[in-house]
C-alpha cells in the first residue's frame, strides 16, 4: 500500500494541521504508512488522540470491524478467518485441540461453580469428506493430506483432525503479514502431523524453532517415561519476520554477577577473567593465571533464551492464575512469545483462545488482540478475566450474522445426526446455539432437561418496573412432517409464567422452528396480546407477548422477531444457566 498523506485521513482541519506539524518536526520517523505505530514514537507523544482515528481509518481501508482495537469473538474461527483481509495480523499463537480423544471437564469461575465439557474427539464424517474433496485447495496442502490419509488409513480420526486443522492453518497463513510469525502449541498426540502440515503451508524454509516447554507434572506412568513437555512450532511468514532477541537470567549467571567475576577459556587456549564488578574482582585480577581481562556490564541481561524452556512452571491446580480452564497455559509463556515476535501496537491473533491467556498477555504488553473461541462459556470467562485485570475488555461479538448463513446449508446441518456431523454435535443442538447467537441471546448449556428454555434474551432495563427484561426462547428443529403444535406453545407459555413467578421480569417469549409454523400456532401466539415496555433507547413501545417464527422465514424473507433493546452485557455467547442480570 502506498504511503498515506495526512490529507488522506478523514480528520478535521485542526487535526490535519497538527499531523503536518508533527511530520515536519520529525519527517523520517513519523510516516503514515502500515508501520506507522512501530516507528513513530515521537508522534504518539505529539498527537495521541489521533491514534484511534488512524486505527479506525486503516481498519476501514481493510474493510473489517475486527481490526479496530481489541476484539473477542464467539464463533468458529474458520468463519472469522475467512472474513479477514489478506496480511492483516502481526502474530498468531494457537493452542488448538490436540486430538487427545477425550472430554475435558472444565470448572469455571469462583470455586468452579460452572461446569462444562470440552470435546477433543474427532471422526471422519460426510462433512469431513465434503471438506476434503471440495474445499481443500490443490497444491502442497492437498498432497500433504493425501499422505497423512495413506499413513493413518482412510477416514481415520487423525486424518479427520488434519483436514480440520489444515483448512484453518491455510487461512492463518493468508491473514499473516510478511513480517509476522506463528506459534503452534501442541503435544505428542498429533505434533508429528501438525509439523508436516506447517511445512506444507508455511514452507519448511520458514521453520524457525521447535520449542520444547519442559515442566514438572507428576504422573504415575507405568510403561513409559513421564511425559513432561509440550511442543511449540515457530514459523515465520517470510524472511522479513520480526524477532526481538530474548534473554533469561539463569541461576549460574546470577551467582556470577553477584560474585563480580567469572572465568573461561576461549579459542587458542586463551584464559579470560570476566569482570562484572571491579571492586569484588580486585583480588582475582591480581593473579597471573589469566591471559586477558574482559570487562562486562553489570546489568548483563543474562543468556539468550534457548529452544528448551524449563524456567516457566506448569500451572498447578492451586495457581493464582487459574480460572478453571483445563488446558490453560501460563501467562509467562505467552509473554515471552509475544515479546519475541511482535512490537507494541501490533495485532495478536489467538484463534483457539480458550480462557484468554494470549489476550491477557497482549494487553499487558501494549499489543492489540483478536481472540476467537467457539465456546460461549470460554469467551465469557475471557471477558471477565480481562476486566478483573483492569483492562477495558470490549463487548464480545457473537460472530454470526444472518447473511453468514445460506438456508439450504442451515437446513442440512440442523437435520444432521450426531454420527454424520464432523464435530459430533447433533443438528438440533448445533442449531440451538446458532439461533441464540443470531438473536443475541444466551444459549442454554444444558441441551436436555432444560426446562423448556433453549436460550434467554436479556433485554435492557424496563424503566417502569426497574427490572431487566428476560425473554425465554424455545428452539424446535423438527423436520417438515413434525411441525410445532399447540402443546409446544402451552409449555413455552408455562415457562414464561414460571419465570415471572420467580420474581423475574419475563413479559415475552419466542418459539423458533426450522420450518414455518402452522397458522393455528400463529393465531394462538397473537391471542396472547401485547405488552408495553419502557426502555431508555427505544422509549415506550408495545411488543407481542408470544411470537412464533421459523429459521426459514428469517433467512429467506428477512423476517425478525420484535425485541426490546438488548442488554449489552449479554452480547456474549455465555452458556451459564444462572446468568440473570439485576
Amino acid at each position: 500500500m502506498p504511503r498515506l498523506k495526512p490529507n488522506d485521513i478523514p480528520l478535521t482541519p485542526e487535526e490535519n494541521a497538527r499531523v503536518k506539524a508533527a511530520i515536519a518536526a520529525d519527517p523520517e520517523t513519523f510516516e503514515l504508512d502500515d508501520e506507522w505505530f512501530a516507528r513513530a514514537r515521537p508522534a504518539a507523544e505529539v498527537v495521541p488522540e489521533l491514534v484511534e482515528q488512524y486505527l479506525r481509518y486503516r481498519a476501514a481501508q481493510a474493510g473489517h470491524k475486527y481490526l479496530v482495537g481489541n476484539a473477542l469473538v464467539c464463533a468458529d474461527n474458520l468463519d472469522v478467518l475467512k472474513e479477514l483481509p489478506d496480511e492483516c495480523v502481526d502474530l498468531i499463537y494457537l493452542d488448538p485441540p490436540f486430538n487427545s480423544n477425550q472430554f475435558y471437564v472444565a470448572a469455571f469461575g469462583d470455586k468452579g461453580m460452572v461446569r462444562a465439557q470440552l470435546r477433543d474427539i474427532w471422526r471422519w464424517t460426510a462433512e469431513t469428506e465434503n471438506t476434503y474433496l471440495r474445499r481443500i485447495p490443490h497444491g502442497r496442502l492437498l498432497d500433504c493430506l493425501r499422505g497423512i490419509i495413506l499413513q493413518t488409513g482412510e477416514q481415520s480420526k487423525m486424518a479427520a483432525y488434519c483436514v480440520y486443522m489444515g483448512r484453518r492453518l491455510a487461512e492463518m497463513h493468508r491473514v499473516l503479514k510478511p513480517t509476522g510469525s506463528i506459534y503452534l502449541h501442541c503435544d505428542p498426540h498429533a505434533n508429528a502431523y501438525l509439523r508436516i502440515l506447517m511445512d506444507a503451508i508455511f514452507g519448511g524454509n520458514q521453520f524457525r524453532n521447535e520449542i520444547v516447554w519442559h515442566y514438572n507434572k507428576w504422573t504415575n506412568a507405568a510403561s513409559h517415561f513421564q511425559r513432561n513437555h509440550d511442543t511449540v512450532f515457530f514459523y515465520a511468514k517470510s524472511g522479513k519476520a520480526k524477532y526481538n532477541k530474548q534473554f533469561q537470567m539463569t541461576a549460574h549467571k546470577k551467582r556470577v554477577i553477584d560474585r563480580g567475576w567469572d572465568s573461561n577459556v576461549v579459542q587458542g587456549g586463551v584464559r579470560q577473567l570476566l569482570v562484572y564488578d571491579r571492586a569484588k574482582a580486585a583480588v582475582e585480577m591480581d593473579k597471573d593465571k589469566y591471559d586477558r581481562i574482559v570487562y562486562r556490564d553489570q546489568s548483563n541481561q543474562g543468556t539468550a533464551v534457548p529452544d528448551v524452556w524449563a524456567d516457566i512452571n506448569y500451572l498447578s491446580s492451586g495457581a493464582k492464575e487459574r480460572v478453571g480452564y483445563p488446558t490453560q497455559k501460563p501467562l509467562a509463556l505467552l509473554e515471552r512469545i509475544i515479546e519475541a515476535s511482535s512490537n507494541p501496537g501490533d495485532l495478536v491473533l489467538d484463534p483457539f483462545c480458550g480462557c484468554g491467556t494470549a489476550a491477557d498477555a497482549a494487553a499487558a504488553l501494549g499489543r492489540k488482540y483478536l481472540g476467537i473461541d467457539i465456546s460461549g462459556l470460554a469467551v465469557r470467562v475471557m471477558q471477565q478475566r480481562l476486566e478483573s485485570r483492569g483492562y477495558p475488555a470490549p463487548p464480545v461479538v457473537y460472530g454470526l450474522e444472518w447473511n453468514d448463513f445460506d438456508w439450504q446449508e442451515f437446513e442440512d446441518r440442523a437435520l444432521m445426526s450426531r454420527d454424520k456431523a464432523e464435530d459430533g454435535i447433533p443438528g438440533w443442538a448445533w442449531a440451538e446455539d446458532k439461533v441464540a447467537g443470531l438473536l443475541h441471546a444466551v444459549p442454554n448449556q444444558r441441551k436436555q432437561s432444560d426446562g423448556g428454555v433453549d436460550a434467554r434474551y436479556f433485554g435492557a432495563l424496563d424503566l417502569d418496573r426497574s427490572k431487566g427484561i428476560i425473554v425465554p426462547i424455545q428452539v424446535k428443529m423438527h423436520g417438515p412432517n413434525r411441525p410445532v403444535g399447540r402443546p409446544d406453545m402451552d409449555r413455552l407459555l408455562g415457562t414464561q409464567t414460571a419465570l415471572q413467578n420467580r420474581g423475574l421480569h419475563a413479559p415475552m417469549s419466542i418459539m423458533v422452528s426450522l420450518y414455518p409454523p402452522p397458522e393455528s400456532v400463529r393465531t394462538f401466539a397473537a391471542q396472547q396480546g401485547r405488552v408495553t415496555l419502557h426502555t431508555r433507547d427505544a422509549g415506550r413501545q408495545e411488543y407481542p407477548v408470544m411470537q412464533a417464527l421459523s429459521v426459514q422465514e428469517m433467512l429467506q424473507r428477512d423476517e425478525r422477531p420484535e425485541l426490546p433493546p438488548v442488554d449489552p452485557r449479554a452480547l456474549v455467547g455465555d452458556t451459564q444457566d444462572k446468568m440473570v442480570f439485576p
